[in-house]
């Protein structure tokens, strides 16, 4: 059977769904992410993160741009955000987090764990005001139908939220996952999706010349009012899990991930002077399809005794995305001066042929993960994968294609050095995605090709009953993506990030929670484009440090009022890919940037079944301005003071 015919099959027997909560603790009122961290690389709960990474910067790389992302463990080919009521956690797995994952990938995974089956009838009801305005609405329901058997939930959500630009977007949503358990086996269909009906360009700021123009004030909003995209998101799929036997265990999934286009918009304003003197530019996009099938389904035969565990994989992945660029219509606004309101009159398009991209890549899989008690553990896996990808090009009506069979690996070594003291060496071979080109190249919005990364890393954790730390370093090697000389948006070096990361996460009381982490890094870019001038000795957007302290306190105080901070400190970084002499030879650089973060926390219990949770969360106290690098040459304003109010009735 095809991944797309399978894919068919499991989605004929969906209804829509959200995940079900966890029955011992409030669905929406007790969501505390510290609580969630077991380590200070990342996680995120609903709409808030702890960690010095995420799934768009993991140790300067976007491990969700990569392909990198799971549901429950199995392979996900992710286009589209999963709702949040889908997902209970998503974390970041590097380092020691990942030493006993199978098949992990170089630049980390992202790893979403779906919300487990509800034991007791519930429903939930939230309001959130939004940071820079808007509310989002949602209700939830949780129904156990037969004992633990059989469980559905499902939800409903409605949202205005605004950005830190200024621009809007009005959405939708509905998650419903029904939970089946027969024998020895759970099968989890779920969909969660809907609609943007209103998504504003966002104004891009494109400093391919070295002036970089002042932040504009919060919320003030540079696009055009007609600018206003459509889009639809969504997830479906459905997860099958458990024993055929004592020793044998099976797990997989089939996934379709949506993110069409009925309407889309990119303003660029490129700044060609020191006063902010602008070229402003629209481009109107046609109609745009994308939408990805993957799945994976693998067998474990596991023995398991007091004193080791030995588990043996074997499985295949596969993964068919579709994507539609170009087509777009042009439209030259003038030179006005950055910051400045510029309208125009929504004029009629005219657009060209679309191009269609596809991307068809496979993997047969083959692992080992040993576990002996008190010594350590071992994980060693080999892929032998299958990459074909093809470009049509709308206007020309050539197709350019491009093939790679390699073979992959991971191997990773954890050894008990004392009773509270470890140590891991591991690296990884991979095939990853290298996301899209941005909004001002020639080639905007393409899917990039996949390329080949390598990673070599190791570290030492010290548990200390009420705690751990981490110290590890590590290299990560793969092409660097930048402008050519006809402004498309290719491989045209080799990206080189070398760091240490360090970790902190204590429970010292029974009060007080800290994370603590850093990442400090020596990042560098060689090759031709680098020898030609078009690419500087630093890649853009990526600091030598980024570190983050989060903090929660437990009062004791009525209503369980817990205080919390984090504090953000991000240092120099590259706006720009290539140097200038009137820069002396160097990139223009943006200053570092710290930023503040504090808030509160409510619970009420008011009976064994109900409880109200209230969450204010002010961010970026001090409101410092600063710019956060996109793609190279490619700025948007970084997010500015704001408060975000969670309110919520879980019975």
């Amino acid at each position: 059977m095809s991944i797309k015919s399978g894919m068919i099959l499991a989605g004929s027997i969906l209804v829509c769904g959200v995940a079900p909560s966890n029955p011992a603790r409030a669905q929406v009122a007790d969501d505390n992410v510290l609580a969630e961290s077991e380590d200070a690389f990342g996680t995120k709960v609903g709409l808030e993160s702890t960690g010095i990474y995420s799934d768009r910067n993991t140790r300067g790389f976007s491990p969700l741009d990569a392909g990198n992302a799971r549901i429950d463990g199995i392979y996900f080919d992710q286009v589209s955000f999963l709702t949040f009521k889908l997902k209970q956690t998503t974390a970041i797995r590097v380092g020691f987090g990942a030493v006993t994952t199978p098949f992990v990938a170089p630049t980390g995974v992202v790893d979403h764990q779906m919300r487990p089956f509800p034991e007791a009838y519930g429903q939930s009801v939230a309001y959130t005001r939004f940071y820079y305005g808007g509310t989002f609405l949602e209700h939830g329901l949780r129904l156990p139908i037969m004992g633990d058997k059989i469980a559905l939930t499902g939800g409903l959500g409605f949202s205005e939220s605004g950005q830190a630009d200024g621009a809007m977007s009005h959405s939708w949503a509905v998650t419903v996952r029904p939970i089946f358990r027969f024998g020895r086996f759970q099968f989890v269909p779920f969909y969660g999706g809907g609609e943007f009906t209103r998504s504003d360009a966002k104004p891009l700021a494109v400093v391919t010349d070295g002036y970089v123009p002042k932040v504009p004030p919060a919320s003030k909003y540079l696009g055009q009012k007609w600018a206003r995209g459509k889009r639809d998101h969504g997830n479906y799929g459905a997860t099958l899990r458990g024993s055929l036997s004592d020793h044998l265990y099976f797990r997989g999934g089939l996934f379709k991930s949506d993110a069409s286009k009925s309407k889309n918009f990119s303003e660029i304003y490129r700044v060609e002077a020191e006063d902010g003197r602008s070229t402003h530019s629209v481009f109107a996009d046609p109609a745009h399809d994308n939408y990805t099938t993957s799945g994976e389904g693998i067998f474990v035969l596991h023995y398991t005794d007091e004193k080791s565990s030995h588990r043996f994989y074997a499985g295949y992945r596969a993964r068919d995305r579709y994507t539609e660029t170009g087509g777009s219509d042009f439209f030259d606004l003038g030179t006005p001066i950055h910051g400045t309101i510029d309208q125009i009159a929504e004029p009629d398009f005219e657009f060209t042929g679309v191009n269609k991209g596809s991307v068809r890549q496979s993997s047969w899989m083959a692992a080992y993960v040993g576990i002996l008690k008190n010594l350590g553990s071992i994980n060693i896996g080999v892929q032998k994968a299958q990459y074909r990808a093809s470009l049509f090009n709308g206007t020309t009506e050539l197709t350019d294609r491009s093939r790679a069979d390699p073979w992959l690996y991971n191997a990773a070594l954890h050894l008990k050095l004392t009773r509270g003291l470890s140590a891991y060496v591991a690296t990884q071979r991979g095939l990853e995605d290298s996301g899209i080109a941005p909004g001002n190249a020639a080639n905007r919005d393409e899917q990039l090709p996949s390329t080949k990364s390598t990673q070599y890393e190791g570290g030492l954790r010290w548990d200390f009953g009420k705690g751990q730390a981490v110290l590890a370093a590590f290299e990560i090697t793969k092409p660097y993506f930048s402008f050519d000389e006809d402004r498309n948006f290719v491989a045209i070096g080799e990206q080189r990030h070398r760091g240490v990361e360090v970790s902190l996460a204590g429970h010292f009381t029974k009060r007080f929670d800290i994370l603590v982490g850093g990442v400090m890094m020596d990042p560098s870019v060689t090759g031709p484009g680098r020898g030609a001038g078009l690419v500087g000795p630093r890649p853009a957007g990526v600091p030598k440090f980024y570190g983050r302290l989060d903090a929660n306190y437990r009062t004791g105080l009525p209503s369980d009022l817990t205080l919390t901070a984090s504090i953000e400190y991000e240092g120099a970084r590259p706006a720009t890919s290539k140097t200038f002499d009137r820069l002396d030879g160097d990139q223009k650089m943006l200053p570092s940037v710290m930023v503040v973060n504090l808030g509160t926390r409510h619970l009420i219990h008011i009976d064994d079944k109900t409880n109200i949770g209230v969450r204010i969360l002010v961010q970026n106290v001090f409101d410092d301005a600063a710019w956060y690098v996109a793609a190279p040459d490619v700025l948007t304003p970084k997010k500015r003071r704001s408060v975000l109010v969670v309110a919520s009735l879980d019975f």
